[in-house]
């Protein structure tokens, strides 16, 4: 599959409903995100259009997922991003207290292997002003997605 272009007034891969240009495209410039649901989202719609600088920069790196070899990082994000079709972002509960942050969400993701829906609550930190994500726990297995008949 290939990445993804997006243009300012596309709607935002997040599914959001908003624009991209009203939602996601600041965080991936870059700029700080507000909450920890700005960050899941910017994250999610980083993997859709394979925006791979801004997984490995948003990424907490006292998580599970921080990996020292950045080369070796970037490669797998890249691939993964390459090969999967983000087709929809459900938050399910969001929450904040401090300088931490949970997010439960649903996403479908497909591949050349089929599709599957994940199910996580997401762990976000906040350092020096910035949301970082640190580490999830699967709601649910990982499920085939539903097929219409």
């Amino acid at each position: 599959m290939s990445t993804p272009s997006i243009q300012p007034n596309d709607l935002c891969p997040c599914h959001s409903g908003r624009k991209y240009k009203k939602c996601c495209r600041c965080a991936h410039a870059g700029d700080p995100t507000p909450s920890p649901e700005a960050l899941m989202r910017s994250r999610y719609s980083a993997y859709a259009l394979g925006m791979v600088e801004h997984i490995l920069r948003t990424t907490d790196p006292t998580g599970p997922h921080f990996e020292a070899d950045t080369a070796h990082w970037r490669t797998e994000v890249r691939a993964f991003c390459a090969a999967a079709s983000f087709d929809g972002l459900e938050l399910l509960q969001v929450e904040a207290r401090g300088d931490q942050g949970i997010v439960d969400f649903r996403a479908n993701i497909s591949s050349p292997d089929g599709a599957a829906v994940m199910a996580e609550r997401s762990l976000f930190r906040r350092v020096d002003g910035h949301w970082l994500y640190h580490s999830g726990q699967r709601l649910d297995p990982v499920l085939p997605a539903p097929t219409s008949e």
